[in-house]
């Protein structure tokens, strides 16, 4: 079985990282709004071009969070699973072109994702194939059609140092693809660098409320 590499834009889709928290910013083009949801600050996402993070704990919160996003009309909104997003915030972002993230450990999405992306993975997991299966008829297409060859496809990417994602975007069904995430590291060594000060800075304060 033959797997071509994603290669499709996915500005204003709505994507989910499996158990991981990164942007695949090779399918993302760069938007002056890119912005971070989390649960607390302990959960901030780091390595990644944020233009705005957020811990949203009250309506007040969210609303600031959404007259940002007004502002700009368009751009990157993701979330961190520990973060639990309103239902007319989840309607607000699907009514815009926003490009929304769900990260992390999810169980059960709060939105049906266009492209899930699993993580790299050396061996066969029952969750990856569980998570294919559950994909939706559609766009006038059925769902996804489980491949006999599911863990000699899981093996060959592995040992391609590939990772697999599932999405049906510009596509009449449910397709399995590949992709690198090093191809989308976007942070440069300044960033980098201020990141890991914030991160002293965290520690820092933390240890004085000791």
């Amino acid at each position: 079985m033959e797997i071509e590499g994603f290669g499709t834009p996915l500005t204003g889709h709505t994507v989910w990282m499996v158990r991981d928290s990164w942007v695949p910013w090779e399918f993302i083009p760069q938007t002056p709004c890119r912005m971070l949801l989390t649960g607390s600050p302990a959960s901030i996402v780091y390595g990644e071009p944020w233009t705005y993070i957020v811990h949203p704990t009250s309506q007040k919160d969210w609303s600031c969070a959404a007259t940002i996003l007004k502002a700009f009309g368009a751009g990157v909104v993701a979330w961190t699973s520990d973060l639990v997003v309103p239902p007319s915030f989840l309607r607000f972002l699907e009514s815009a072109p926003y490009t929304r993230i769900m990260m992390g450990y999810i169980t059960e999405p709060p939105l049906l994702p266009d492209a899930v992306f699993f993580p790299f993975s050396k061996t066969p997991d029952p969750l990856f194939l569980s998570i294919c299966k559950a994909m939706p008829s559609r766009k006038g297409h059925g769902t996804y059609t489980v491949h006999t060859q599911w863990d000699d496809v899981i093996t060959m990417m592995a040992e391609s140092g590939m990772s697999l994602l599932i999405s049906d975007v510009g596509e009449t069904a449910w397709t399995l693809f590949w992709y690198k995430r090093s191809d989308s590291v976007q942070v440069t060594e300044s960033v980098a660098k201020a990141q890991a000060l914030q991160l002293v800075k965290a520690a820092t304060n933390l240890l004085e409320l000791r």
